[in-house]
């Protein structure tokens, strides 16, 4: 089960990033170039908090019933253990809640402006520190076997 859940999670995070890319693109450019916020700007950040929302779910299920790294009696003093117990899911529960203030905040906003500004700092800052918290451990466009294979 461990296995099928850690494929859908890995392969996930792709479609997230594409996901954050166009979004990023779509209320970037609609916020500086004073853009109206269309069916489109709004399709892609609902697309991109279900994906988010899925992530979650599967990293959870991980988290609490499948990983070896966070159900087991791994020491926190070894660097994979603190970082998938501790530092990856802290820092994607935080991208999660981001993306999806951004979300709700630009669907309560009353100008197209203040919703392409909203989506574009919140999605902004998720992307960040989803960058950063994949890239620290070389899992960004790698998996966890490879990276261990070339850490050997």
């Amino acid at each position: 089960m461990h296995t099928i859940l850690n494929a859908l999670h890995s392969y996930n995070r792709y479609l997230i990033l594409a996901a954050l890319v166009y979004v990023l693109f779509r209320s970037w450019s609609g916020w500086m170039g004073k853009k109206p916020f269309e069916k489109a700007d709004n399709t892609a950040s609902v697309a991109l908090l279900g994906l988010a929302h899925l992530q979650l779910l599967l990293g959870l299920i991980q988290y609490f019933v499948t990983s070896a790294y966070t159900t087991g009696d791994m020491p926190v003093s070894d660097p994979w253990v603190r970082y998938f117990k501790m530092e990856h899911i802290s820092g994607m529960i935080l991208a999660v809640v981001l993306i999806q203030l951004g979300r709700t905040f630009s669907k309560k906003a009353q100008s197209d402006e203040e919703k392409h500004k909203k989506l574009a700092i919140y999605t902004t800052v998720a992307t960040l520190i989803i960058v950063g918290m994949l890239a620290m451990k070389g899992l960004l466009f790698g998996t966890l076997a490879s990276v261990a294979a070339a850490g050997q």
